[in-house]
């Protein structure tokens, strides 16, 4: 029984890689508004099925709004959300022909901010882009490996189909990149900053487990304090990075402003504060620009000791 469930997976798991290989080598001869318009249809087919993601889009709409605004505006704000999310997956495929040039289709000006980057990675200790699922994080990650600042290293989780991973893999190190995996030793981390790379981790999931309580958007959710410990361990900066989309599948990059944050010999305290610093940085970007922030993801999913048996979801 048990070979066969294995037989079984290795099966399904060949076929979701085929079927991969066969829409990658339809979309990578397309041009860039093509594969935009094309991923706009795909992310209104996929809103108009969500379903279970569209209904924890709208419980997170309503934690982070309230009565602020009406449930036809969050409605719009899920629908270009789940666009956004069909748009990024299509390019990402289609990058995966000639990277090089096609990141440069995607972000046509230059980043801003490079010069406050070039001043943290100056003091020799490294930096933790702080960053989230927002705008086309593919591409913002592929851009920075060709700019040739600084080695970045991008914390992710393991894909479960290994065929799909290695070939994700390969296309997120193709720039010079390197990833680092959840279930691997944090000292990779630490070597990488002890060498002056950057570390981006994504500041938005849901921690299941050794993550901190602080508010976002006005409600306590799990966040991962190994941004605020490592960065007060080896004095790494920590420089928010984010793509914004600007329009026809186009972003813009902006490095910065590097968050400021002061050590009161309390340690506990301060990773505390630092953490609450980092998500108040976050709210901040996606205050500003609801609709690319991928709402879907159920953020608010483990609670406090105190709320033990709540249910957000």
């Amino acid at each position: 029984m048990i070979k066969n469930k294995g037989l079984i997976k290795r099966f399904r798991h060949l076929s979701e890689y085929i079927v991969f290989l066969v829409f990658s080598s339809i979309i990578r001869f397309l041009s860039a508004e093509t594969v935009f318009q094309l991923g706009q249809s795909i992310g209104r087919i996929a809103f108009m099925g969500g379903g279970k993601r569209k209904k924890i889009a709208m419980i997170n709409l309503d934690i982070a709004f309230g009565d602020t605004k009406s449930a036809q505006e969050k409605q719009r704000i899920v629908k270009q959300s789940f666009i956004q999310l069909a748009v990024l997956f299509l390019q990402c495929i289609w990058m995966f022909k000639d990277p090089k040039t096609r990141v440069h289709e995607l972000i046509t000006e230059k980043p801003e901010g490079v010069d406050i980057l070039n001043q943290c990675l100056d003091r020799g200790k490294g930096v933790f882009f702080l960053t989230a699922h927002y705008g086309n994080w593919e591409a913002m990650g592929i851009l920075h490996g060709y700019l040739g600042v600084s080695q970045l290293n991008s914390i992710v989780r393991r894909l479960d189909n290994p065929l799909l991973d290695k070939a994700v893999l390969n296309f997120r190190t193709i720039s010079g990149n390197d990833i680092f995996y959840r279930d691997e030793s944090p000292m990779k981390i630490v070597r990488a900053l002890k060498n002056n790379q950057c570390v981006a981790v994504m500041m938005d999931q849901n921690t299941a487990k050794g993550g901190l309580f602080v508010n976002f958007f006005g409600m306590k959710a799990a966040t991962a304090r190994s941004v605020a410990m490592l960065s007060y361990r080896t004095g790494a900066a920590i420089l928010p990075l984010f793509s914004y989309p600007i329009g026809h599948g186009k972003y813009r990059i902006e490095y910065g402003p590097e968050l400021k944050l002061n050590k009161t010999g309390d340690k506990t305290a301060d990773i505390q504060d630092w953490t609450q610093k980092c998500e108040d940085f976050l709210e901040s970007v996606i205050r500003t620009q609801h609709e690319p922030w991928m709402w879907g993801h159920r953020r608010w999913k483990t609670r406090p000791s105190d709320e033990q048996g709540k249910k957000v979801y």
